[in-house]
């Protein structure tokens, strides 16, 4: 079976976590989970971020956007990575 493209972005994101040393987590559905929960939680800075993997013209869920609007109404930093790039440009960020 080949990966799908979102699943070898997943991969890709999870190995330059932890080859930039920054403590991560995916977070797994299953029946009875928070509708709208993003793919991977990281701890950066003395913070909590959310990282949602999307294929370029993938689109955010209703339940992800209203987590993802809750994450901005609390200052918590919600990121939908695309691409390699972008998770780069994530890490090389300073908050």
């Amino acid at each position: 079976m080949c990966p799908t493209e979102e699943t070898s972005l997943k991969s890709a994101v999870k190995d330059l976590l932890a080859i930039k040393g920054i403590f991560s987590f995916p977070i797994h559905q299953s029946l009875g989970s928070y509708p709208g929960l993003p793919d991977r939680v990281m701890h950066r800075n003395g913070r909590v971020e959310y990282i949602e993997v999307k294929r370029e013209k993938g689109k955010l869920s209703s339940a992800q956007v209203v987590f993802q609007e809750q994450c901005h109404a609390d200052g918590i930093p919600y990121h939908v990575v695309r691409n390699v790039d972008d998770i780069i440009r994530i890490v090389e960020e300073d908050l």
